[in-house]
């Protein structure tokens, strides 16, 4: 099943385009991510897979049964620094709930 960001309310909401229908229940929890470039192993020189560079993780708000409305985990008063792949350095995680676009693509951290 592909889930993909549907629409972007601010920094800290999004609607998915999956919902009851899907199997969405109000206990998961999921991560935005894009993709980045695919890692082989220096030493096998097989693929490892394509880089998921996460840009936030959030819970269920509200399902509905063709949608899902999501609110970020963290709190607007938190100043969690995290690792950016973009930059080489920390910068606050605002910096990459707010890179969340229409179209990124998300998946179920847990199966509850």
């Amino acid at each position: 099943m592909e889930i993909n960001v549907a629409k972007k309310i601010d920094d800290y909401q999004i609607i998915i385009n999956k919902g009851s229908d899907d199997g969405i229940n109000e206990n998961m929890r999921f991560l935005v991510f894009e993709e980045g470039d695919e890692i082989i192993d220096p030493t096998t020189n097989e693929s490892l897979g394509v880089l998921e560079i996460p840009k936030g993780t959030f819970k269920v708000l509200n399902v509905q049964s063709k949608m899902t409305y999501l609110v970020s985990v963290l709190r607007k008063e938190n100043k969690i620094m995290t690792f950016s792949v973009f930059s080489g350095s920390t910068e606050p995680e605002k910096e990459l709930l707010h890179s969340i676009r229409i179209g990124d693509k998300v998946r179920i951290t847990n199966k509850l």
